[in-house]
């Protein structure tokens, strides 16, 4: 009697798809699947909750502002608190890498004059006194009506920090003005250096935060 090969009793035990179709069904349900769980990890992580929330809250010309003040920050900090040597990363033969000298800010200029000169300078022309008019020079005030003007749509307005910021920017890094000495001119001129366009730049970041306050003013009437 022939016999059936093994190979050939193997095979048939093995559930084959009958056609092409089948096999593309299959694999377009794999891929659904796989989707599917992908889709679940992504919405269980809470990145979609957070990058809305992240989107909210720099959707305001407060945000704006700040970023701002942080972007002329960034270049003042070498400036007023310079960095200074700590310790030295060594070289990782497997990686490739060379030893990496890692420096960190020198936290003692905090107790000098050489920090809080130049740093006192940057809050009174960036913040305090554009805050301040702003406070009281407060356009929606006079826009909002009596019945609204206990309670502004800003505390300051945006667009007045802006212009005084811009002023006050000018007539201090530009021209040298020192209010009758009160101001020192070297702290002045070593702001003016640090900031990323000297103050060309600041005015530059005046004049984007005063079209984001029109334009927010504009998008809401």
């Amino acid at each position: 009697m022939a016999r059936t090969p093994r190979t050939v009793s193997l095979a048939r035990r093995i559930p084959l798809p009958a056609t092409p179709a089948d096999v593309a069904h299959a694999v377009d349900r794999g891929t659904l699947a796989a989707r599917q769980r992908i889709s679940s990890m992504y919405k269980d992580s809470g990145i979609t909750e957070a990058t809305q929330a992240t989107r909210e809250s720099l959707s305001t010309v407060t945000s704006v502002l700040f970023t701002v003040a942080a972007f002329e920050l960034y270049h003042i900090r070498p400036e007023v608190l310079a960095d200074r040597y700590a310790f030295t990363i060594p070289a990782v033969s497997f990686l490739g890498t060379s030893d990496y000298p890692v420096q960190i800010p020198d936290m003692f200029l905090l107790l000098t004059a050489s920090f809080w000169s130049p740093a006192l300078l940057w809050a009174f022309t960036s913040f305090v006194m554009p805050s301040t008019f702003g406070y009281f020079y407060n356009l929606t005030l006079g826009s909002a009506g009596r019945r609204k003007a206990l309670s502004p749509e800003h505390v300051v307005d945006p667009l007045t920090f802006s212009i005084v910021k811009a002023l006050l920017s000018y007539v201090v890094y530009a021209q040298g003005m020192t209010f009758g000495g009160l101001l020192d001119i070297a702290s002045a001129e070593r702001l003016n250096s640090a900031v990323y366009g000297g103050w060309k730049g600041m005015l530059v970041g005046c004049a984007i935060t005063g079209l984001v306050s029109i334009y927010d003013a504009v998008l809401k009437k």
